[in-house]
């Protein structure tokens, strides 16, 4: 993890190619992240960086948005968590109040999105109408299926700007569809998250998240 926090350091001495500030509304409870994507031309990656008062995130991509590695690491707490690629295999790990754990799993040719925000990019583009891949859940470390399908297209008024907005919907494979979905909406030209809507599990508030800004550079 410390690897995360030099390249965090690093980057805010450099340049961006584009910064997101995405707002957060939990039962009336506000918070904002800011998302960086920074392109590193000699090692053909791109760095997205998350922000917020709670923690820090660093995804790792290729240029077509294809994931390579996902860390977090909470600021309020003793926690964080890494996963990374290597080939067909998915290694994960986390230390939760100095205990660590690590698992390991085998997804073959599988997708692997941890991030909708902005790893959804080639799928909202594209012509395709699902899209599926494999997700890690953080708390437990377990591996899920999912589903993303294409619902069409709405009008979206957020922060006093109107898109047309694609509508996305994200659901578990199988019999566990029934227990969890999220609707999500995106700008279909540029691949923006516009925004989310989802509970974390049975019994849990529900999560809003919208774009509240974007500046290119």
């Amino acid at each position: 993890m410390k690897q995360l926090l030099t390249l965090l350091s690093l980057f805010s001495l450099g340049f961006a190619d584009a910064i997101y500030i995405y707002q957060k509304d939990v039962e009336g409870q506000e918070s904002k992240t800011t998302w960086t994507l920074d392109f590193q031309e000699k090692e053909d990656l791109l760095h997205i960086i998350g922000e917020s008062k709670t923690g820090k995130t660093l995804i790792v991509t290729n240029p077509n948005r294809v994931t390579q590695s996902f860390s977090h690491k909470s600021l309020n707490q003793n926690n964080e968590y890494a996963i990374h690629r290597d080939g067909s295999y998915l290694i994960a790990s986390k230390t939760v109040n100095g205990e660590a754990s690590q698992k390991q799993f085998n997804i073959g040719n599988n997708t692997w999105v941890q991030e909708f925000d902005f790893c959804f990019k080639p799928f909202i583009v594209s012509n395709n109408s699902d899209f599926k891949f494999s997700i890690v859940h953080p708390k437990d470390l377990s591996l899920h299926s999912m589903i993303a399908t294409k619902q069409g297209f709405e009008k979206l008024d957020v922060h006093g700007k109107v898109y047309d907005a694609l509508k996305v919907k994200v659901t578990l494979t199988g019999f566990k569809k029934m227990f969890w979905h999220a609707d999500l909406w995106f700008d279909p030209q540029a691949g923006d998250l516009i925004k989310y809507m989802a509970n974390e599990g049975p019994n849990t508030p529900l999560s809003t998240i919208t774009l509240f800004s974007k500046q290119l550079n």
